[in-house]
């Protein structure tokens, strides 16, 4: 079965440090799961937030817990500069990390990467680091290349062993596979598309297995094995809660308050300044729609915690 992995969140205590003790308890969910899972994001694990020593030991903590398991990769945070890059990579290689995803080059003050730019971008980071690269295209992080220009990035260097699409068309991973003509797997973003890029021979990677874990391993299981009317039902779940969830802010938000809510690894913290949790009453209005929705992995954790579910 192909890799598919979860952004997993990064749990703090309330006091705001890196609770080690309830990320260890919330990687290990992955591992019955099958789910390959990347860590530290830039979003929903909050690398951003964290300092050169906490981002370390977040994936120290990961490959303890994880290597040889589950496929076990970095996404590095964005940065304006080759150097600074490289000073990110040489984190998660010495911790041993098994694939680095970067980001395309980010334009601030302005700046907009010509095609020269960015390929020159790449030759500088990667000549320097030895671990398997994933290049990570997203919209909201810098610009989006034309598919000739990534081709020709994976052409140059063989360390590019994947490519990630956010927010892409599946016309542009279809492009990309006939511009590529050497071996390598592709990742598709499971709010952008499923069925079609899995059929496309794409993995998955979710925000949304975080909230819903087992039903993404169940939707996975299904598909592999033929079984669509299942698959879909278990699809129109995640999809569902997706799509109630995002109302209430940005990734790292939501996430945290359906984890205080449901008492899931890691509850008693929240996200890491800037972010702040609600007040009770929106927490409360939150956890009253997303208990209405009945998906049955949100209602097995509400009963394991004496929530009383609606009728």
């Amino acid at each position: 079965m192909r890799p598919h992995f979860v952004m997993s969140v990064t749990t703090f205590s309330p006091q705001g440090d890196l609770d080690e003790e309830q990320f260890r308890l919330w990687l290990r969910q992955f591992v019955d799961l099958r789910l390959g899972v990347y860590v530290g994001s830039g979003g929903n694990g909050e690398g951003h937030a964290l300092l050169p020593d906490e981002l370390r030991r977040v994936y120290e903590i990961a490959v303890e817990e994880l290597k040889g398991k589950v496929p076990l990769h970095a996404n590095l945070p964005e940065e304006h500069t080759a150097l600074q890059t490289i000073a990110q990579a040489r984190i998660a290689a010495e911790a041993g990390i098994e694939m680095l995803h970067m980001y395309t080059l980010e334009g601030r003050h302005g700046m907009k990467p010509t095609d020269r730019e960015l390929i020159t971008y790449y030759d500088d980071v990667l000549a320097e680091i030895d671990t398997g690269v994933c290049i990570a295209i997203n919209p909201t992080v810098g610009r989006v290349p034309k598919p000739a220009v990534v081709a020709e990035i994976v052409h140059r260097h063989p360390s590019v062993k994947a490519i990630r699409l956010s927010h892409q068309p599946e016309a542009y991973l279809i492009e990309l596979r006939d511009r590529i003509t050497r071996d390598i797997e592709y990742y598709y973003q499971f709010n952008t598309g499923a069925l079609g890029p899995l059929a496309l021979g794409a993995s998955l990677f979710s925000a949304e297995g975080n909230l819903l874990p087992k039903t993404l391993s169940r939707f996975l299981d299904l598909y592999e094995f033929g079984n669509l009317a299942e698959a879909t039902l278990a699809m129109a779940h995640i999809r569902r809660a997706y799509d109630y969830c995002k109302n209430f802010g940005s990734n790292p938000r939501w996430m945290k308050m359906a984890i205080r809510g449901l008492k899931r690894p890691g509850w008693e913290g929240g996200p890491r300044r800037p972010y702040l949790m609600p007040s009770d009453e929106e927490q409360k209005a939150f956890m009253d729609g997303l208990l209405k929705l009945r998906v049955p992995e949100i209602d097995e954790y509400a009963r394991a915690i004496g929530l009383a579910l609606p009728e």
